[in-house]
């Protein structure tokens, strides 16, 4: 049994052969930040160690994730244009980094992911989802470049078309619509219901062969090396946090209300 202090934003615990993983500032609908980030990459390598086969992510609340972090995103504004390459490129790799446990990864989306909250969604080997849960690529609605390998995975898991759309819209979308276009494995309607199915489908996974799994989760990593794009979308990032854009991005989901871009 893990521990928890109270400040902890990332928690995780192993029961039997399923690892629990969560991301635990509901207040903040779970937004990543620095300190998510450190916590994140701090958890992985302890949780690969674990004796367990299935690692499932979600987030405390009626949330899975809004994305990254307001207060992070101002930060950087204020940070030499030299140093953002480098701290993006950390940041997304810190929660990426999960695309390297040895076990299943199953993200149980429990509410909204939005932004970076949906890439690390899409970065785990499956999902479950609420139907009714809002989710959205909306990296270009904040005046932002797309980062957290948000191109890469949306095409993956989309296909080109859907990917372009979503990404060069930002627009919303539902956890049915996810299931429908089969980025997701199941859908459900109420949260007990999601629990419920999520668990059963984790401990399904965990008894299968451990040493097929194992050679499969090598063979899935051969084409999804994601570093050349990693290295982009942080230049691109970089560029967009001192630009007038981001401001207005900002100032419109503070108030509630559509960007009006210049």
């Amino acid at each position: 049994m893990i521990v928890f202090v109270n400040d902890e934003r990332v928690r995780w615990k192993t029961e039997g052969r399923v690892t629990w993983l969560t991301l635990s500032r509901p207040e903040a609908l779970n937004a990543l930040g620095e300190q998510e980030a450190r916590e994140f990459s701090a958890a992985l390598p302890k949780i690969a160690k674990e004796d367990s086969r299935v690692v499932v992510l979600t987030g405390e609340g009626k949330a899975f994730s809004s994305g990254g972090d307001m207060a992070f995103i101002e930060a950087n504004r204020k940070r030499p244009a030299s140093a953002l390459p480098a701290i993006m490129r950390k940041f997304y790799s810190s929660f990426l980094d999960i695309r390297k446990l040895p076990q299943i990864t199953v993200a149980k989306i429990n509410g909204a992911a939005v932004g970076a909250g949906l890439c690390l969604a899409l970065a785990c080997d499956m999902r479950t989802v609420l139907s009714d849960a809002r989710l959205a690529l909306n990296f270009v609605r904040l005046g932002l470049n797309p980062g957290m390998a948000a191109w890469p995975l949306a095409k993956a898991a989309f296909g080109d078309a859907r990917a372009r759309d979503l990404l060069l819209t930002g627009r919303f979308f539902s956890g049915k619509d996810l299931q429908e276009w089969g980025a997701a494995a199941i859908a459900v309607d109420s949260t007990a219901d999601l629990w419920t199915a999520t668990d059963e489908m984790a401990k399904h996974l965990a008894s299968q062969s451990w040493t097929s799994i194992k050679i499969l989760k090598d063979e899935m990593r051969l084409r999804e090396d994601l570093g050349a794009y990693l290295t982009l979308e942080a230049k691109g990032q970089a560029v967009c946090f001192k630009g007038a854009d981001i401001v207005e991005g900002v100032a419109a989901v503070r108030e509630k209300r559509a960007p009006k871009f210049s």
